[in-house]
């Protein structure tokens, strides 16, 4: 008689999902309504925007905007990058190189400039997203700090975090990477 076949297996941790597989559940709608990130594999739920957080954003995408004059189609807002096999981050603006013309996550490479406002997520912002988009090279990096009112400015990414740093008060001019034009946040 055939003895039923035993298997046994170790789980060595919690399951991680690439990119690609994250990408097909997104089009499939899976997370609705929710706003998820992939960080290292892993999911990550990230709070909605609240009020000032969506005044700010759309401020300094306004600014942007019009600093950038003919160039503004390389600016967009709230939109995600793939940096890589296993993550996946959203951020609330970003400058382009050039125009994007696929409907797609961006590429480190396509991108000058990532801005996150933040009220609420400083840690998350100046922690692991400053170290993973330094780490994709990613020129340059802001964070609108809301609570102390300035901005965060990295530059110059080597060895996965940025060598050039610096704080702007708010209603001080701030360059506007590659463009020669400079805005005011307020």
């Amino acid at each position: 008689m055939n003895k039923p076949a035993s298997i046994s297996f170790a789980v060595a941790g919690p399951a991680r999902i690439t990119t690609a597989e994250f990408e097909r559940m997104c089009r499939a709608d899976v997370f609705g309504d929710a706003k998820i990130e992939l960080v290292d594999g892993e999911l990550q739920r990230m709070m909605s925007p609240m009020a000032q957080h969506a005044g700010r954003q759309a401020s300094v995408i306004g600014k942007l905007y019009a600093a950038l004059g003919d160039g503004a189609a390389r600016l967009l807002g709230e939109t995600g990058i793939d940096l890589g096999n296993d993550t996946v981050i959203g951020c609330d603006a970003v400058l382009l190189f050039a125009p994007m013309k696929e409907h797609r996550w961006l590429r480190p490479e396509e991108v000058v400039l990532v801005i996150e406002v933040s009220e609420t997520t400083r840690d998350r912002d100046m922690g692991v997203k400053r170290v993973k988009y330094a780490t994709a090279r990613i020129p340059h990096y802001w964070v609108i700090d809301g609570e102390r009112s300035v901005v965060h400015v990295w530059g110059e990414p080597v060895n996965g975090d940025y060598a050039q740093i610096s704080t702007v008060r708010f209603g001080e001019p701030l360059a506007v990477p590659g463009t020669g034009q400079t805005i005011v946040i307020a």
